[in-house]
């Protein structure tokens, strides 16, 4: 097992990124990330979106450390490079040369993508980990975490078997969105698939858990207008795994897997807080006639039971804030502050645990 304690999946958005950036070294050597790369804003020059931007900024922030490179198939992100790159034509020659010949100087760890050919075989699969298992001492794979056991041991059967003897396998069983799920039955649900990993035992690095129960809606799950608070379920869902399967805590660091683009008017200024036992979150909420962003500050700052500094980046920002000088005003650069604060409770968590 690598020495990781939480693994982040994020997609390469302006808010995440900026969080991603004001992560102290010492925090990030603890977290293994996972980039599911995004197109970047549409200019004049680049009207799809250039990729190579945000593999620009990751380059910047990873700094040498290494990170787990996926591929967004979500049309609202993706565009026609990513689309070439996911194509599985000649063992997904093309992703190989985006991996080993135009980023050869970055740390990433491939992930695979399946793909099942008409004869039921993985040729191409097979021809990718083949090459990168040659090149790299760790790969990932990302299944649902909803396949039965015999159906994970299918899928990492040609993966397993094609791996050079020196490199080992990231599995990482994605939940998605669980909100409107029983919290046992997704615990449930993620055993039945870890059971089909055990018989590649000797081959795995890190089995890793990945969901969000973080809603689209805060102020109707809380029930509050101005202030208030609601549940989620992950640290609930891993603590109910890890008690029966070694497996190590990743989440999609409090981003709503729907990701809702807000439009300028629609939306009330909030700070969303953390809690400590990682359990549920609280948030200040206040319209931009009645005080907008430095209300939500000072009020998150004078509720003790609720904030704690954490010597972040989240800090210094809602300080700011509340001496009535915020950094930015828009939804996503608070996205970036409750993204600061929620990984810094989590590797507190995390350590919590160790000792």
């Amino acid at each position: 097992m690598s020495d990781f304690v939480y693994f982040p999946i994020i997609k390469t958005r302006d808010a995440e990124l900026r969080c991603f950036k004001n992560i102290d070294s010492d925090d990030f050597s603890k977290i293994l990330p996972i980039y599911e790369l995004t197109k970047s804003r549409k200019t004049k020059v680049a009207p799809d979106g250039d990729i190579y931007r945000r593999m620009n900024q990751i380059a910047t922030i990873q700094n040498g450390r290494p990170f787990i490179l996926d591929l967004s198939t979500d049309s609202k992100y993706s565009n026609p490079q990513i689309e070439q790159l996911l194509s599985e034509h000649n063992g997904f020659k093309e992703w190989q040369y985006f991996l080993f010949d135009l980023h050869s100087e970055l740390n990433i760890i491939p992930m695979i993508h399946l793909y099942e050919d008409n004869n039921g075989e993985f040729f191409d699969v097979k021809e990718f980990v083949k090459i990168a298992s040659s090149k790299k001492n760790f790969l990932a794979v990302r299944l649902p975490f909803d396949l039965s056991d015999k159906e994970v041991e299918y899928y990492l059967e040609p993966i397993i078997t094609s791996l050079c003897v020196e490199c080992k396998l990231y599995v990482l069983l994605d939940g998605g969105f669980i909100r409107d799920k029983n919290p046992v039955d997704v615990v449930d649900t993620f055993l039945d698939a870890c059971a089909g990993i055990t018989k590649f035992n000797s081959k795995i690095e890190d089995v890793v858990m990945l969901c969000t129960s973080f809603p689209s809606n805060v102020a109707k799950e809380g029930g509050e207008d101005i202030c208030g608070s609601f549940c989620i379920s992950e640290e609930q869902i891993y603590q109910g795994i890890s008690e029966e399967f070694p497996i190590k805590y990743g989440d999609y660091a409090s981003i709503n897997t729907e990701q809702i683009e807000m439009k300028g008017g629609t939306f009330v200024p909030r700070i969303d807080i953390a809690s400590l036992d990682g359990n549920s979150f609280s948030y200040k909420r206040y319209r931009r006639n009645n005080g907008s962003y430095i209300k939500c500050a000072s009020s998150t700052i004078l509720d003790e039971k609720s904030y704690k500094p954490l010597g972040v980046w989240a800090d210094q920002e809602i300080k700011f804030a509340a001496d009535g000088k915020p950094s930015g005003i828009s939804p996503s650069f608070w996205i970036s502050v409750r993204m600061s604060y929620y990984i810094k409770s989590r590797i507190k968590l995390r350590e919590l645990f160790l000792l």
